[in-house]
């Protein structure tokens, strides 16, 4: 950037020295007379060093006017549509027609008819481009409805793929690429820096069960990388010293992308925001199996319960089923109905009695 304005700034005041030559070419008899001492070649030299140096000393408040107006007219074409600006543009062109002709017209009275001219065609420039732009909605519309009333065929609409936005806790819980693999999220993952530098800071963690986890969320960014790398992008986007989770809000806001993650918090105020939240741990209690009272299961008891001769086994989605005597089959694989179901804020929890061989439920006494 810096070479850049370098480059920009001598070539400006190349020009500036070229415009001097220019000025003294067109006034050499003015410029010689006051000046006859000093010969033509040092004359010219004089003249294009001294515009150079002042065209120098202009070009930074130049450049930032320059800038400024061009960011002020970026912002302002940013705000329409290419419909709109191309309406605009044809507006300015139509207007500039119809001033050219009336001015043409009237040109040729004598004396005053070129002034008169002017003013007439400035004033049909202004009502022709405020009528245009008043009217743009219907004109915008008709536009629209044309190539149905002639029976053309309308270019199909592109498709969109949805942006994604992918927080720490969502990498480090790994199932993204099974989401991504069954083809769930269907567009761009993005990731910007600050994301992998959180990452990395868990990886480096003196806390040896974060400093896993953050290696672990190391591995799965390397998968994504490799096994889609037409789907996943990094990209710069530091941006001010913030909380990361606001960080990420704000970027989902302004880019208009869906928030990936685990976390219950940042989901909660991410949806307070408007964003939309894809939450794994959300998605993951959906799936479950959807159990009722009655039914009949098999679980494999692992571990006692709290209470007494409880046992404790888990179905293959990971909820807790709760068997009353299943302290005395710990390691084995029994059936089980299903007599009541409690939900709680981390899931379902499912309790039953064992079924004996008769097909009936019973317990210990």
């Amino acid at each position: 950037m810096k070479k850049l304005w370098t480059f920009l700034r001598y070539f400006f005041s190349f020009v500036g020295g070229g415009i001097g030559v220019l000025i003294l070419y067109y006034n050499y008899s003015f410029f010689s007379e006051k000046l006859y001492h000093i010969g033509p070649l040092f004359l010219y030299l004089i003249f294009f060093l001294f515009f150079f140096f002042i065209f120098y000393l202009l070009f930074p408040p130049v450049y930032k006017l320059i800038n400024l107006l061009v960011n002020i007219i970026d912002k302002f074409l940013s705000s329409l549509s290419l419909a709109e600006l191309l309406l605009g543009i044809f507006s300015v062109l139509i207007s500039l027609l119809i001033s050219y002709l009336f001015y043409a017209l009237i040109s040729k009275i004598p004396i005053v008819g070129p002034y008169i001219g002017i003013l007439i065609a400035i004033f049909v420039f202004g009502v022709t481009v405020g009528t245009l732009i008043k009217r743009r909605k219907e004109i915008l519309e008709a536009m629209k409805i044309q190539p149905k009333r002639f029976g053309e065929r309308t270019p199909k609409e592109k498709k969109l793929y949805p942006k994604y936005l992918l927080d720490t806790s969502a990498i480090i819980d790994g199932r993204i690429l099974e989401l991504i693999d069954s083809g769930f999220i269907d567009g761009t993952i993005l990731i910007p820096t600050f994301i992998l530098e959180e990452l990395q800071m868990v990886a480096d963690s003196e806390d040896s069960s974060k400093r896993v986890r953050g290696r672990r969320g190391l591995d799965i960014l390397q998968r994504l990388k490799e096994e889609y790398p037409e789907k996943i992008k990094i990209f710069d986007a530091k941006g001010e010293r913030i909380p990361i989770d606001t960080k990420l809000i704000n970027l989902a806001k302004k880019m208009k992308a869906k928030v990936i993650t685990t976390d219950f918090n940042l989901s909660q105020v991410a949806r307070t925001r408007g964003i939309k939240v894809l939450n794994i741990n959300e998605l993951a209690h959906a799936l479950r199996k959807v159990v009722l009272p009655g039914e009949r299961l098999q679980v494999r008891i692992v571990k006692e319960g709290k209470e007494r001769a409880q046992g404790v086994g888990y179905l293959d989605d990971g909820t807790m089923v709760v068997v009353e005597d299943g302290k005395y089959h710990i390691g084995e694989v029994v059936d089980v109905e299903v007599t009541s179901l409690l939900q709680g804020p981390t899931g379902t929890m499912i309790f039953g009695d064992i079924v004996n061989d008769r097909g009936s439920s019973s317990r210990r006494r």
